[in-house]
């Protein structure tokens, strides 16, 4: 039965929109009419709502600005950010830095005599600074003062206050003198940089100092951002980078952004990527989202640095923003145009693609408000895995973990994933279970477990063996190569072959298990020469009634998702087996990302097409509870909404679905 309806026309009704913030910078001593002029022009032909004004990033920074500079950029942009918001845009600013980003061959002035961050090693930076320095923080307390007296929406906070990526420190910092010094007076706890780091990253249990230490760095970046809190209120907005780089330095996510009133997190790559990208850019959001309030407005950073359409294509810029939407953003945070104070208008296409694209997500806002949950297998996370992971080498970056490692190889199969907790079925991946306590643990095993090579040796090691239906496990021998599919149920074809190279996976990440005798074989494992090494894929019913399935090569490889037609079905397979089909999936082309939401009342699925070939044949799963679609809209690269055909579980298209479109199906 087509489902086929007219897409509304959303800019003649009274609903949820869309909102536009367009980041740039401009230079201060230009002509102040001139740059008002340009940039109004610019947000009415973009159809932008405001602009966030960069002041003294890349190339105007010279480091920590004097007051009287930014006294001086202020006053300059006063006339033309007065003007526009007389116009009805809107204005907010963006200092450059916090600590700094890196130092970028710039140094501290000679009136700073701040102390300057200090990696694990003891590499001290040249221009970036301990935000322990009080000397520091009252310096940067008076810029915020003289940005909130300014009539402006909102003040942003560079995401620079984070502690890692601070080149060319190794990792990051702090552990200066300053902050060893704190940690004693708080802690008891006297030690040198050497001795710590060492305790932090020691092999095997977590040494008692590594949580004491990144509960220190957690509170005491809080107090910082606290104090911004009372002095610029509501208008406090926070950037921040991926999950798993945060949970190194300790950060309390929860804590934190009850702090802001605007976020805007780091989601997806600066530069044009690869398709295989965008399960990845999917979950990190996703995560995020899970512990943003409600409170606070979502703005997610649509990066694009070199600017413009020869680093980010439009096509994969719009599938960026598309994706926040539907995750539930209230807008975007967009940096297409340059931060050298070029005219708006050099490149006209940009404003014209961003006005082509406005009654679409406007639609998308509609569509997906904040109240609806992403559904599916669920990708577990924690913001723990610094504090708990088991480390291998004793450096600050082995406390660094990926999360949610399935993403891919479930998105290249088109599998529903959710990373927002509460999943009836969990797909758990690498050093993260180090992070989990017992509690979650036996509530995820008494459901439906997927679990990677990485993932069940650590729960063996955990007392988890006769629940995931082992009774060992250990490194892959020499010969480890070739996986083949004995099980017919669980295979392509009985006999076919998945590989397990060490060109395509780290040896020490294969295993070698043995299992009980009630589990269930469904591959078997060779050498170059056809011998037997071990079981392959091992399925287990255990006695808290749950399924468990485990496989001998990790979810997530460096490079890229090793993905095929032998794996797909396996996978899938193994998939339905332990939700009994209830997840919703797109099939009938590679890597049909899906994606699943619901608040119990309406119910949307989204298929996309992350791969350069066109998909012209789309089959859709339903997840169990969603009624039949009454719409199907295919969305084009152009941002055109086409009306399309749904049948008997099949998406009825009228022209091929290409890369980084999409299909939105909803109740």
């Amino acid at each position: 039965m087509p489902a086929s309806r007219p897409v509304p026309d959303d800019r003649k009704s009274e609903q949820v929109t869309s909102r536009y913030v367009l980041r740039l910078q401009v230079d201060p001593d230009a002509d102040p009419a001139g740059v008002g002029d340009r940039l109004l022009a610019m947000a009415r032909s973009a159809r932008a709502e405001e602009i966030c004004v960069f002041l003294f990033g890349m190339e105007y920074n010279d480091g920590h600005d004097s007051l009287d500079r930014i006294d001086h950029w202020l006053t300059a942009t006063r006339p033309w950010r007065t003007m526009l918001r007389a116009e009805g845009i809107a204005v907010s600013l963006n200092p450059g830095h916090t600590v700094g980003h890196s130092d970028w061959a710039r140094s501290l002035a000679p009136d700073q005599a701040w102390q300057r961050m200090t990696d694990q090693s003891g590499m001290t930076a040249a221009a970036q600074v301990c935000p322990l320095d009080p000397a520091w923080r009252a310096y940067y307390a008076e810029t915020l003062r003289r940005y909130a007296a300014e009539d402006v929406d909102a003040v942003w906070i560079e995401d620079d206050i984070r502690l890692h990526n601070h080149r060319p420190l190794d990792w990051g910092g702090c552990f200066c003198e300053l902050h060893l010094a704190e940690f004693t007076r708080r802690t008891g706890i006297a030690t040198t940089r050497e001795e710590l780091v060492a305790a932090c990253t020691a092999p095997g249990e977590p040494h008692a100092w590594r949580g004491r230490w990144l509960d220190f760095w957690d509170a005491t970046q809080r107090e910082l951002l606290t104090s911004w809190r009372d002095i610029l209120g509501d208008r406090l907005g926070l950037m921040s980078s991926r999950i798993d780089q945060h949970a190194a330095e300790g950060r309390d996510w929860s804590a934190w952004l009850e702090l802001p009133g605007l976020h805007r997190p780091h989601f997806w790559a600066y530069s044009d990527t690869g398709g295989t990208e965008l399960p990845y850019a999917s979950i990190q959001f996703d995560m995020q989202r899970s512990v943003q309030p409600d409170a606070v407005r979502i703005l997610p950073e649509i990066e694009c640095w070199p600017y413009g359409q020869w680093n980010k294509s439009f096509r994969q810029t719009a599938a960026q923003m598309s994706l926040a939407h539907v995750l539930g953003c209230d807008g975007l945070a967009i940096s297409l145009y340059d931060f050298l104070g070029n005219h708006p208008d050099d490149e006209p296409r940009r404003a014209h693609f961003l006005a082509q694209w406005r009654d679409t997500f406007d639609w998308l806002s509609k569509t997906f408000p904040k109240s609806l949950r992403t559904v599916g297998i669920g990708l577990p996370w924690s913001q723990a895995t610094g504090r708990r992971v088991h480390t291998e080498t004793a450096r600050w970056q082995s406390l660094v973990v990926e999360q949610a490692g399935w993403a891919g190889l479930l998105g290249a199969t088109g599998h529903a994933v959710t990373g927002r907790g509460g999943a009836r079925v969990n797909a758990l991946s690498g050093d993260t279970a180090w992070a989990f306590d017992d509690a979650e643990l036996r509530e995820w095993l008494s459901g439906g477990l997927l679990l990677d090579s990485v993932a069940a040796r650590i729960l063996f090691e955990r007392g988890y063996g006769p629940l995931i239906g082992v009774t060992s496990v250990r490194p892959a021998p020499e010969g480890y190569v070739r996986e083949v599919c004995t099980d017919p149920e669980f295979s392509l074809r009985q006999g076919c072959l998945i590989s397990l190279d060490v060109e395509s996976y780290d040896r020490a990440d294969l295993t070698h298990v043995e299992h009980l005798p009630e589990a269930r074989v469904a591959s078997v494992v060779h050498d170059q020469l056809g011998r037997v090494t071990g079981p392959g894929l091992i399925l287990h019913n255990n006695d808290l009634g749950g399924r468990i399935a485990v496989v001998p090569w990790p979810a997530h490889t460096a490079d890229h998702v090793r993905m095929n037609p032998q794996r797909a079905v396996q996978l899938s397979a193994v998939l339905d087996w332990i939700s009994d089909a209830s997840h919703a999936r797109a099939t009938g082309h590679p890597w049909l990302v899906t994606q699943a939401l619901t608040d119990e009342r309406t119910w949307c699925v989204v298929i996309w097409n992350a791969s350069p070939d066109e998909a012209d044949d789309i089959r859709v799963r339903l997840p169990v509870g969603m009624p039949e679609p009454a719409t199907a809209v295919q969305v084009t690269a152009r941002g055109t909404r086409i009306p399309v055909g749904w049948r008997d579980g099949g998406v009825i298209l009228e022209q091929p679905l290409g890369q980084w479109e999409y299909v939105v199906l909803s109740t």
